[in-house]
């Protein structure tokens, strides 16, 4: 989404995006540097190899661990973009460029969002859209683009090597996942085969009756079709966190009566954490129609918002762009913190260095990691949600603010890159050290009250916290911790019960006598079990060795070399 010049109070351009991903799939923060590479070379993307040009720009990415793309990013250049999946009538390939390599591409490659547009352009002629963009299983789709700088901005919608583009230059903007122009007037740009294509089968009869999003992603009467354009894009919710976004950006805008310009960096921050349609929890609900998302219990809850990005580009030469991100996942239980970028600078090591632990996550579980760490803390407060979710807002609201203050300051480019670098240390450090409190607080709560999850959101969750093989002392869902000792138990108890069956029936006749023995002893073997499991369990720890056993680790993000 992007809130252009004639909406912000200060005249500058506000980018802002969700990526919304697997539940256990880390983003991690990589810093890829400037470089010049000789005559014909190659550079391998996730599945094919493509030329590599001369020159590239220094970036910031925002990526799936494993991933050559990335989600969003920025470049040294202050251009920003990020992609959104689309899905339609057309299958996609196995192989190509996927959306996420081209958003790479695009920031390594070009310094205007008409550069940037032109680029994935000709990148999909030569070279084809697709692959596998899944986590843990298939996940294929076409992409659109919202690309940004500061004069201008391209939203680009594919299909495949089609296209349909539109500039921005006033307004307020947003895509999802979905189509969103329709007849040709609502686009500027686009290939000749895109309305060939969808007249050659059927789906319009004219370029006067063509309608992009009707074409190629609306109801058909093959099941495949209607499966991979409507259905598909149906059950995203897409339409509905799209007007969403548009609707609070729009009254953000004018929320003082008699201006009109008044959209502000904190605005867009609240706008990525919107909660319309589940309210006051989360977790309830069978989908996922928020815009900062959750994932839960539900047919098709496996994702959620696994980090965010908010770049505010100003329209002076002297100011550079400051993009504050997440770094972690979900934005309502996150804090915005300020990276710089520019052509001469480097950012601080904990993201620059390829080998930081910090920045790039593990597949599973890590401790000495930006994003693991806070998942730790998120899932433990998603217990209490509705119990802490106040006192974090408040929290949450006076750093961000803090930061956005003294932000503005820093971004003159006539202050020196390492005051800016020792400033995102900072920030860092304060966010690390604020979370640490908000775990002791969620923890305590778990010796004073149940969990407000239910037991079929917490088996949900214990399913993911198992497969990210994060250590149970640091998260723990009591109720499953009940079914799986009743589960032993019924288990525990049926043996017994065989061999019981087995012995009496093959060495005596079951008498009076006999079936009362048979039955004492059942009793007696239910009551040792209980004693041993429930009265008698491990040595039982007081509330303040427990909090002082499992108290997580600061993170250090000072440059020791």
């Amino acid at each position: 989404m992007v809130a252009m010049d004639d909406v912000t109070d200060d005249g500058s351009i506000i980018f802002g995006k969700n990526s919304d991903r697997q539940t256990n799939e880390p983003l991690s923060i990589r810093y890829i540097p400037s470089a010049i590479y000789p005559s014909n070379s190659k550079i391998r993307t996730t599945y094919i190899e493509i030329d590599q040009v001369e020159k590239t720009h220094s970036c910031i990415l925002f990526s799936p661990t494993n991933i050559y793309g990335a989600e969003m990013g920025f470049n040294s250049h202050g251009l920003v973009i990020g992609n959104e999946a689309l899905f339609t009538k057309i299958p996609c390939y196995s192989e190509g460029l996927t959306g996420m390599d081209l958003v790479r591409l695009v920031l390594e490659r070009c310094s205007s969002s008409r550069e940037g547009k032109e680029t994935i352009i000709d990148l999909l002629n030569k070279y084809g859209q697709g692959g596998n963009c899944g986590f843990t299983s298939p996940f294929y789709y076409h992409s659109s683009f919202l690309i940004v700088d500061s004069n201008e901005c391209w939203i680009i919608e594919t299909v495949g090597k089609e296209y349909a583009a539109k500039r921005i230059t006033k307004g307020i903007h947003t895509i999802s996942n979905r189509i969103s122009f329709g007849k040709v007037n609502t686009f500027d740009e686009y290939s000749k085969n895109l309305i060939e294509q969808a007249i050659s089968n059927g789906w319009c009869h004219s370029i006067e009756d063509f309608h992009f999003e009707k074409c190629y992603s609306d109801i058909s009467f093959y099941p495949k079709e209607f499966y991979n354009g409507y259905i598909k894009t149906y059950f995203a919710s897409s339409k509905i966190r799209q007007s969403r976004s548009f609707d609070l950006i729009s009254k953000q805008s004018k929320k003082y009566p008699g201006k009109s310009c008044q959209f502000n960096v904190m605005d867009m921050f609240n706008v990525l954490r919107d909660h319309q349609q589940s309210k006051d929890f989360p977790e309830n609900g069978l989908t996922n129609v928020d815009i900062c998302m959750h994932g839960a219990f539900g047919p098709i809850r496996f994702n959620q918002t696994t980090g965010s990005l908010v770049s505010v580009i100003p329209k002076s030469k002297n100011q550079l762009p400051i993009h504050y991100a997440t770094c972690t996942s979900l934005p309502c239980l996150s804090i915005f913190k300020p990276i710089w970028l520019d052509s001469s600078s480097i950012p601080p090591t904990f993201i620059s260095s390829r080998d930081n632990f910090l920045s790039n996550a593990s597949i599973t579980y890590s401790s000495n990691n930006i994003w693991w760490k806070s998942e730790i803390v998120n899932r433990n407060i998603m217990k209490y949600y509705k119990k802490l979710i106040q006192q974090i807002q408040i929290e949450r609201n006076l750093l961000e603010n803090q930061f956005i203050y003294k932000s503005n300051k820093l971004s003159s480019k006539y202050i020196s890159e390492e005051q800016r670098n020792h400033f995102t240390i900072f920030a860092f450090d304060q966010v690390d050290q604020l979370i640490n409190k908000w775990f002791s607080r969620a923890y305590s709560l778990s010796f004073e009250m149940k969990s407000e999850l239910s037991f079929f959101q917490e088996l949900t969750w214990e399913g993911w916290r198992k497969s990210a093989k994060i250590p149970k002392q640091l998260l723990n869902y009591a109720k499953v911790e009940i079914y799986q000792k009743m589960m032993k138990f019924i288990c525990l108890f049926s043996i017994l019960i065989i061999i019981h069956r087995v012995y009496f029936i093959n060495h005596h006749q079951l008498n009076i006598f006999n079936t009362f023995t048979y039955y004492l002893v059942l009793f007696i073997s239910l009551i040792i079990y209980l004693l041993l499991t429930k009265i008698f369990p491990k040595q039982r720890k007081t509330k303040e060795e427990e909090q002082i056993e499992i108290l997580l680790s600061r993170l250090d993000f000072n440059d020791h070399s």
